[in-house]
């Protein structure tokens, strides 16, 4: 039987994370909900309905394969493999650049996860623009804190302002870390 090959940008986040758990070995519905769980779910995690729900659209659109396989006290199960599309796919997915804005950094630590997937410049690359970006923020942080430090009418937003100068701080020492050891990679 024929699939029809559905674009990459067609895909969904959690179509994209399921190629990439297929990447090394085939797994079930049920693998693949445990896989994430125990890995990539701290950066994203999907319904156990939607990993089931998601599967059959990847094998249509020929991202994925399907065999039955045989259990004797359970039902027969379904096992998934990654295709060559669905690996060229999900590597052409990878390597796009992030389109920096707030709430990005969840698509960005998933590519990260999958990073050994995907050529080393390319994740350098997403790492450095991801610096960039925050140290941009940074920035724009400062200025924010030198008008609104002391005002007693700012206190509240002030220490949100905080929270942003912390975690703006933390991306940059973890990506000027990070950086060095990609490139002895």
């Amino acid at each position: 039987m024929a699939t029809a090959q559905r674009a990459t940008s067609s895909l969904s986040t959690t179509e994209l994370s399921i190629l990439g758990l297929l990447f090394s070995r085939e797994r079930s519905g049920y693998d693949l909900k445990k896989a994430a769980d125990a890995g990539v779910g701290y950066v994203w995690t999907p319904a156990r309905s939607h990993v089931y729900a998601v599967l059959p659209r990847l094998v249509e659109g020929g991202f994925a394969t399907v065999r039955t396989v045989a259990q004797e006290r359970r039902p027969d199960k379904q096992v998934y493999r990654i295709t060559k599309h669905g690996k060229d796919s999900f590597v052409r997915w990878l390597e796009e650049p992030i389109d920096e804005r707030p709430g990005s950094s969840d698509l960005f630590l998933l590519k990260v996860f999958f990073g050994g997937r995907m050529r080393r410049e390319a994740l350098v690359a997403h790492v450095e623009r991801r610096r960039a970006y925050v140290a941009e923020k940074l920035a724009e942080f400062r200025e924010i804190e030198g008008e609104v430090r002391g005002d007693e009418t700012e206190y509240y937003g002030y220490l949100t302002l905080r929270w942003g100068l912390e975690l703006a701080e933390a991306w940059i020492r973890w990506a000027d870390e990070v950086l060095p050891e990609l490139a002895d990679r």
